[in-house]
């Protein structure tokens, strides 16, 4: 059963990392987010150590359950076709063509981030990107 487990999490996380190697501009990483990668970092490889059976497969994976909380904060962006974004029912990153997108909304009223809003999927995603890009954004999503 782990190691089906296991077959499971690296699945995402390559799918997860394929998509973001399609993105032009990739979300920032915001302290706040790494905390908590760390944080449950953390906990896990504690956790495995201190109530599992301390099998190779066992602290595999949690470095796979910790890789794949990375996969999925740092994936989202915007690609030449559309955007990644998370939907936050699934652990996959999922694509959303520019046609399937309703509005965008720029905040760019802080210096060093730029906050997308997206009406997708009838939902609402932000997206935090790194401020030197605001132009390079603007354009690009100017059609909408």
């Amino acid at each position: 059963m782990k190691f089906f487990i296991l077959n499971l999490f690296l699945i995402n996380i390559f799918y997860n990392f394929s998509l973001k190697s399609k993105n032009i501009f990739s979300v920032k990483l915001e302290r706040k987010f790494l905390f908590v990668i760390f944080i449950f970092g953390f906990l896990v490889l504690f956790m495995t150590y201190r109530f599992s059976s301390k099998s190779y497969l066992d602290f595999l994976l949690s470095l796979a359950s910790i890789v794949l909380l990375f996969s999925i904060i740092s994936s989202p962006g915007i690609r030449a076709d559309g955007f990644n974004i998370f939907m936050g029912s699934t652990t996959l990153i999922k694509f959303a063509p520019f046609d399937k997108v309703k509005s965008i909304k720029i905040d760019s009223s802080h210096n060093d981030k730029v906050i997308l809003s997206l009406h997708v999927f009838n939902n609402s995603h932000k997206l935090t990107f790194d401020g030197k890009d605001k132009s390079k954004i603007e354009s690009l999503t100017s059609d909408f």
